[in-house]
C-alpha cells in the first residue's frame, strides 16, 4: 500500500491567471510566487482535443514550443496574444480568467509542472473605459 498525505497549505493559495486586454497571460502576484516565476521559466500550452480543455506547463528550460516568462513592473506575463485569438477568446470585450489546478499525473506525459486552465464566466468589459461592468 502507498499513501500519500495531501497538505491543506496546497489549497491555500488560489492560483489564477488573466488574459489581459493585450491578449498576454498575467499571473497575480500570489500565484507567480507561489510557481516561483522567474527569468529563465518558459510556458508551453497544451488542448485536449476532445473537451477544449486548456493546459499550462511550466518548465525551466527553453523549448521551441514554449513560450518565456516575462516581468514587468514586478508582474509575470507570457505573450500569448496570437495564440488565444488563434483560440477564439474574445478578451478584448469579456474579461476571461482561469484558476490553476495541479494535474501531476500529467506531468511525465507533457514533460512539465502541469495545471489544467479552468475558465471562469467573465464580465462583459465596457467599451468606453475598458473596465469591466
Amino acid at each position: 500500500m502507498k499513501i500519500t498525505l495531501i497538505s491543506a497549505k496546497q489549497f491555500a493559495i488560489k492560483l489564477k491567471v488573466t488574459i489581459q486586454n493585450t491578449g498576454k497571460l498575467g499571473f497575480t502576484g500570489e500565484t507567480a510566487k507561489y510557481l516561483n516565476l522567474q527569468a529563465g521559466k518558459y510556458a508551453k500550452f497544451a488542448k485536449d482535443d476532445e473537451t477544449g480543455t486548456l493546459y499550462f506547463i511550466l518548465i525551466d528550460k527553453p523549448n521551441e514550443d514554449a513560450f518565456p516568462i516575462k516581468e514587468a513592473s514586478g508582474y509575470y506575463n507570457v505573450a500569448t496574444t496570437r495564440m488565444f485569438d488563434m483560440l477564439g477568446y474574445n478578451y478584448k470585450s469579456k474579461s476571461i480568467m482561469f484558476d490553476l489546478i495541479r494535474q501531476i499525473s500529467l506531468d511525465t506525459e507533457l514533460n512539465g509542472e502541469v495545471y489544467m486552465m479552468k475558465q471562469r464566466n467573465g464580465k462583459i468589459k465596457d467599451k468606453n473605459n475598458e473596465d469591466e461592468i
